[in-house]
């Protein structure tokens, strides 16, 4: 934030929490998607951002992680003053985290922005860390508090404007009863599985891209076109899924370069159970005009339309139906197989509080799978699944129990690709609406439902993570030294089979590391890195990369192995934390755990040799 000499505002609080850090509190009476993209829209920013005495002239704003900012503001001297910064994470409507440093000036900060809403109002917190108490101290003598807070009213003056600009008449406001239950009219607001059959499409048009993800903070965009053959381009954020009550997103139309065409609206849809049907009202608010409120009407009114088509249609078998759904950070393959391999499933399968104990898994067609469910209270419950459509890795279709018995009923479980992240769903079909309420309402099914998906996400996030501990007979001297030097860290690195023919380490911060190893087929699997921490003989920090025929990574590592003395002996506990995996790495993630126990064994047998060798030498003298 520049500085300035304007007296600073009473309504902003400046505190200093450490030694390097400086965090601005205000709140502004404005809801938080309108704060939110005053921070982040050059049309807005252009308005209120830097005192008066120095003003932002001229901005660009690049908003995905990744991307970069830049601000020059013109001091009252006429000369100009550049910022810049990287953003690093992106929570639309939450959160924000970039770095900020002056043209002029050396060192960078970082700055974390948390908005909060409460009744209107909007909390603005903003968190600058510097790189030393120094820099800090001299940013704080230099005024920063003065300008800061004459920025910040601005802000405010700002947004003071823009609420007052969106008028109640430019409000569009729809309620439908549907004769469905709520909980499955909220499905179809937030499952693919049921959005995929209306879209919010008029009547007429069909959707020919679509991608989303359903949380809040998430995301979606579609392509709709006309009966004509018109595409028509939308996008919007969720910002707030309460279940089954409500849904809020932006709505936002596409150019033909598929950028916003002009400020995005606000879409809230809420639901009230009237009995066993359901009071639905859609309020959409933010219209530039009259005329844009009138031209939403009809499409709003339509696609309704063939929502209600939909559940009348579908509604019989849908009644009968839970469907969950979850986005997760695991390559489709991965998730398979967490679906699908005994040593995997037995570690999230059910609701929390719940273990299973399987008897038998036969994953094919006409194969079936046996355990026994141990609820909190130590009852058993025995489970069969009998498998009847195998898709690997895209889906599954299996009964639950048996076709005619209490408490069975068929599950379709689909895993679609979305990027690098994989969208899985689940379809439980019962026998009977009964069925299904009972049990929603005696076992609370859905809720369960969730909770296993948790646990789903907990393994993935462990078949991606990697804690293992080995106490070795050898002094922590000398075990650092087999990881740190070349020609010992060649004779143990990788599974049992594999040699090294190329390893290379250059042991410092920013060093690199390359490691070609070689298995028992002869293929050659080659494996870059960089060292980021040392500490002898007490710690290692590096980030490896497996590479692809190409050269490309197929994923990262980063690697943090820690020494610990132990009466002579050495305790070592390696975390290896995976991130940026390509769909194609999954088989290689799956064989994580086994290849780092058997490089272990290597390296204990290594170092058992060289006692060995180490003894002989003192008979010898």
């Amino acid at each position: 934030m520049p500085a300035g000499t304007a007296k600073a505002s009473s309504a902003l609080i400046v505190t200093m929490p450490s030694d390097r850090e400086i965090v601005l509190t205000r709140v502004f009476h404005a809801p938080r998607h309108l704060v939110f993209e005053a921070l982040t829209k050059p049309e807005h920013l252009l308005h209120w951002y830097g005192p008066h005495s120095c003003p932002l002239v001229d901005c660009t704003v690049d908003l995905r992680v990744g991307g970069t900012w830049r601000y020059i503001l013109r001091g009252p001297d006429g000369r100009d003053m550049g910022m810049r910064g990287v953003y690093r994470e992106i929570t639309p409507y939450d959160r924000i985290i970039s770095t900020e440093s002056f043209d002029d000036y050396p060192g960078e900060s970082l700055n974390t922005v948390t908005l909060t809403e409460e009744a209107g109002k909007t909390t603005l917190t903003t968190r600058v860390l510097y790189e030393s108490k120094e820099t800090r101290d001299a940013v704080i003598r230099s005024g920063m508090e003065q300008g800061a807070g004459e920025t910040y009213d601005r802000l405010a003056e700002h947004l003071d404007t823009t609420v007052a600009t969106q008028s109640p008449e430019h409000e569009l406001v729809i309620t439908r009863v549907f004769d469905a239950p709520r909980e499955l009219v909220f499905e179809c607001w937030t499952q693919p599985e049921h959005l995929q059959h209306w879209q919010g499409a008029p009547r007429g048009f069909t959707v020919t891209s679509s991608e989303s993800e359903i949380r809040p903070g998430g995301f979606f965009r579609i392509c709709m076109r006309s009966p004509e053959g018109v595409d028509s381009w939308l996008q919007g954020g969720y910002r707030e899924i309460v279940r089954p009550e409500r849904v809020v997103f932006t709505h936002s139309w596409l150019d033909a370069a598929r950028k916003p065409a002009g400020k995005p609206t606000l879409v809230t849809v809420t639901l009230l159970e009237r009995a066993g049907k359901t009071e639905m009202t859609l309020r959409q608010t933010g219209f530039a005009s009259l005329e844009s409120r009138d031209g939403h009407t009809y499409g709003w009114s339509s696609a309704l339309d063939v929502l209600a088509d939909y559940l009348a249609e579908s509604g019989a078998e849908a009644a009968r139906a839970i469907v969950v759904s979850r986005l997760f950070d695991a390559p489709r393959t991965l998730v398979f197989d967490a679906f699908t391999d005994s040593k995997h499933v037995g570690n999230w399968w059910g609701p929390r509080g719940f273990t299973i104990t399987t008897e038998s898994m036969d994953v094919r067609v006409g194969g079936v799978w046996r355990f026994v469910m141990h609820g909190p209270d130590g009852v058993g419950y025995p489970n069969k699944i009998t498998y009847l459509e195998i898709m690997k890795p895209e889906r599954l279709v299996y009964d639950h129990g048996d076709a005619g018995a209490q408490g069975y009923f068929r599950t379709t479980v689909t895993f679609a690709e979305e990027g690098q992240k994989t969208r899985l769903t689940m379809r439980l079909t019962f026998q009977s609406v009964e069925e299904r309420e009972t049990v929603v309402k005696k076992y609370n099914a859905i809720e369960g439902g969730r909770q296993t998906l948790d646990r789903l996400g907990e393994q993935l996030d462990k078949m991606q993570e990697l804690l293992t501990t080995r106490v070795f007979d050898a002094p922590r001297e000398v075990v650092f030294q087999a990881w740190t030097e070349a020609e010992r860290l060649q004779r143990w690195w990788g599974p049992k089979g594999f040699t090294n023919p190329v390893c290379e380490v250059d042991v410092r911060p920013g060093g690199a590391i390359r490691i070609h190893m070689r298995g028992p087929d002869g293929n050659v699997y080659p494996m870059t890195g960089v060292f980021q921490e040392i500490v002898p003989p007490e710690r290692l920090v590096f980030l490896t990369s497996a590479l692809d025929q190409k050269g490309e990574p197929l994923f990262e590592v980063l690697n943090t192995v820690t020494f610990a003395d132990q009466g002579g002996k050495t305790k070592l506990t390696v975390h290896a934390t995976v991130s940026k995996v390509k769909p194609e790495a999954a088989q290689h993630l799956v064989g994580m755990e086994l290849g780092w126990s058997m490089s272990l064994d290597r390296l204990a047998d290594r170092l058992a040799d060289r006692l060995v060798d180490r003894l002989a030498e003192e008979v010898e003298g």
